[in-house]
This record gives C-alpha cells, sequence and structure tokens, in this order.
C-alpha cells in the first residue's frame, strides 16, 4: 500500500515578534550611532577651532613681542 504524503508545513525562521524586536533595536542602534557621529564632529569642529584661534594668538604676540624686542635693540 503506498501512502499519500501530506506536506510539511514549514516553520517560520523566527517569530514576528522576534523580527519587529531585532529591526527596532538594529534601527535604534543606527539613530545613536548618527547621533554620537553629529555630536563628535561638532566637538572636533569646536576644538579646532579654538586651536586656530590659539595658533593665530599666539603668532600675534610673537610679531608684537618681536617688534618690541627688535625696538629695544635699537
Amino acid at each position: 500500500m503506498t501512502s499519500k504524503r501530506k506536506p510539511l508545513k514549514t516553520q517560520l525562521r523566527r517569530s514576528i515578534s522576534e523580527q519587529l524586536r531585532d529591526s527596532t533595536s538594529k534601527a535604534w542602534d543606527l539613530l545613536w550611532k548618527n547621533v554620537r557621529e553629529r555630536r563628535l564632529a561638532a566637538a572636533l569642529t569646536e576644538v579646532d577651532s579654538d586651536t586656530k584661534g590659539a595658533r593665530q594668538h599666539m603668532a600675534k604676540e610673537k610679531n608684537v613681542f618681536g617688534k618690541q624686542a627688535s625696538a629695544l635693540e635699537r
């Protein structure tokens, strides 16, 4: 006797709730990564502008002191 095989029900690999949880956590990770990068870029820009300002200020002081020293030498 040959019996007909019943088609097997395929199981979902993951439940919908697991898929939703994973996709939500990935979205939050991406969001926070972008926020961190923006904050870091802003902080670096601020630090960079501070160091440029300090360098310019020091160069001006050097020029002023250099001129004063040469005026004293005369």
